[in-house]
């Protein structure tokens, strides 16, 4: 697996602000289909976070690194993990900006990296989401432009960083996305079948059933074989994100290279083989 990294970086500070936020608090966001929060909230629970709140399509919690990096390396059920930047009450998209631009943004990324902005807005006096997502989008390329005389590129297919906007009730966040791209994508997938179960989808349908490998596990019309892989994965404990080439908490300032290696051998030393009469099931 490919890796790399970003270290030795000085710590970040916010114009007027200090530390990002997720440092400040230890504080992370989890997004997860509808449905699924009850199995995200256990999931996180066992995978060292604290504090963990329940809400609509999404989980509150805490974390030190050591959990932030495992919890991405191993969560079968949460989609993206996101690090607060900055929160602020914000009414309109020329303030949006005014506030973006105030993140140092290359403690983060820089520009030889392609990045995208996506964003979601609700309830709030600011009502198009694409555009409150090209202003972030302006206020990054501005601040690269304006202190490195040279802008990142733009790349909504697979960036190198994704930054993600939420506005509610007229509060905003901005994120960075420390997964590096859906969770779900754990990259076994080389082609697909029209309409394939969702792997986070599939994951959870092997958690709820409690299948544990003590009798045969059959999928009659397995199409992509998804439950079946994820079952496999479940019971060999193969952290799903083994295959990942990257994961976005390796662009953060205080990204710890060598914690991250230690959970990674770790992880990796605890899977095991099927039982002999499993073996020929997928």
């Amino acid at each position: 697996m490919g890796i790399s990294f970003q270290s030795n970086k000085r710590l970040p500070t916010i114009k007027g602000h200090g530390l990002f936020e997720y440092q400040r608090n230890n504080r992370f966001f989890a997004q997860v289909s509808d449905g699924m929060e009850a199995l995200g909230v256990e999931e996180l629970a066992g995978l060292g976070a604290r504090h963990i709140r329940p809400v609509y399509r999404g989980i509150y919690f805490e974390a030190e690194k050591k959990a932030l990096y495992r919890i991405n390396y191993k969560s079968r059920y949460l989609t993206r993990i996101l690090a607060p930047l900055l929160t602020f009450d914000c009414h309109t998209t020329q303030y949006l900006y005014r506030k973006a631009r105030e993140l140092n943004w290359d403690e983060l990324f820089s520009a030889e990296d392609a990045f995208a902005v996506f964003a979601t807005v609700s309830d709030s006096q600011i009502t198009h989401s694409q555009y409150a997502a090209l202003r972030i989008k302006d206020a990054v390329t501005d601040y690269f432009r304006e202190t490195h005389k040279k802008r990142p590129s733009v790349d909504r297919t697979t960036p190198d960083v994704w930054i993600n906007l939420h506005i509610e009730h007229n509060r905003a966040t901005i994120s960075f996305d420390t997964s590096g791209g859906s969770l779900h994508r754990r990259g076994y997938r080389q082609d697909t079948v029209e309409a394939p179960m969702q792997e986070t989808v599939a994951a959870a349908f092997i958690g709820l059933s409690e299948w544990d490998g003590s009798r045969s596990l059959y999928d009659p019309l397995c199409g992509a074989g998804t439950l079946l892989i994820e079952a496999l994965m479940h019971y060999c404990r193969i952290p799903s994100g083994i295959l990942r080439q990257r994961f976005g908490f390796e662009f953060l300032p205080d990204f710890d290279v060598d914690l991250w290696l230690a959970i990674k051998r770790a992880e990796d030393n605890s899977i095991r083989p099927l039982p002999a009469g499993l073996s020929g099931w997928v």
